[in-house]
């Protein structure tokens, strides 16, 4: 009697671990979720404000050189380089890499404008 209670118990168990492992498998999602990072939404709408205000501010004083351009200038840098360490903790896939690259190229071009015009 013992006897075939550990074999119908055993049969049992070898039948159900591999199911339930399988519908576990089927369950569970084929790619994880993106990892969702707190306040990413609102970290990169606040620097692309920063940024467009910055862009502003540019052009109003565009015309007029001096310390006064080049200190917007070395400001809107600083805002473009925060704006892309955000960028590259809080986007991901193709969105990623195309912002990177563009904010990559600006952060490039005020640098040498920096250097060429600001003392």
């Amino acid at each position: 009697m013992l006897k075939r209670f550990v074999v119908a118990f055993f049969a049992f168990i070898g039948l159900i671990v591999p199911t339930a492992l399988l519908l576990a498998m089927l369950a569970a999602p084929a790619y994880p979720a993106p990892l969702e990072r707190p306040g990413c939404e609102q970290n990169l709408a606040s620097a692309m404000a920063n940024i467009a205000a910055m862009q502003a501010r540019m052009k109003t004083l565009a015309p007029t050189p001096g310390p006064a351009i080049c200190n917007a200038t070395r400001l809107y840098f600083l805002e473009l380089v925060k704006a892309r360490a955000v960028t590259a903790l809080c986007k991901d896939g193709a969105d990623r890499e195309r912002d990177l690259t563009r904010l990559d190229a600006d952060v490039e071009h005020l640098n040498d404008a920096i250097a060429a015009s600001c003392s």
